[in-house]
């Protein structure tokens, strides 16, 4: 086979194969360092059971849930009767999921029923508070109830007026 003539523009191309140069020691303790905040970031969130995106413990996926649904639920009092609140305009900047979150972790402590009281008369009185500011026309209420509920699943949610279990967790009155 005859040898390839040897050409001035030969000697200049490229080889093949393609080199890098080797990452420098800065850049690889920046990406160690950065690599360990976001791993201790997320072990807080994790061990605080916080939420904070994207170190989230994402606990709705970290347990196998029972064929039942369980709620808790604010309600009002009025009379002796029981009245619903619509937790984003009676009890407003709050939201549903976020005040539940918010009993919740109250229910860790060690005097939970004496913190879900305080947060009870809290809502209490953000309720009053929205009430006379005329930005709900919610009734006067004579106090607060915390509550469990739970329903087993039902085909098309027909049970869904009905819960089988009504857990009084706490209450306030005035």
């Amino acid at each position: 086979m005859p040898a390839e003539p040897s050409t001035p523009d030969a000697d200049r191309r490229p080889s093949p194969v393609q080199t890098t140069a080797p990452i420098g020691r800065a850049r690889r303790a920046l990406v160690i360092v950065l690599a360990a905040l976001v791993t201790l970031a997320s072990a807080v969130d994790v061990i605080r059971d916080g939420d904070h995106w994207p170190f989230s413990s994402y606990s709705m996926f970290a347990e196998l849930r029972a064929p039942e649904v369980r709620l808790k639920r604010v309600v009002g009092v009025r009379d002796g009767r029981e009245v619903d609140l619509v937790v984003p305009v009676h009890l407003a900047p709050f939201h549903e999921a976020r005040l539940m979150t918010a009993f919740r972790r109250l229910g860790r402590r060690d005097d939970a029923p004496r913190w879900r009281r305080a947060a009870l008369a809290a809502s209490l009185a953000r309720y009053d508070a929205l009430r006379a500011a005329s930005a709900h026309d919610g009734p006067e209420l004579d106090g607060l109830r915390f509550y469990e509920l739970v329903w087993p699943l039902a085909s098309g949610a027909a049970n869904r007026d009905a819960p089988d279990t009504r857990r009084l967790i706490a209450e306030v009155s005035r």
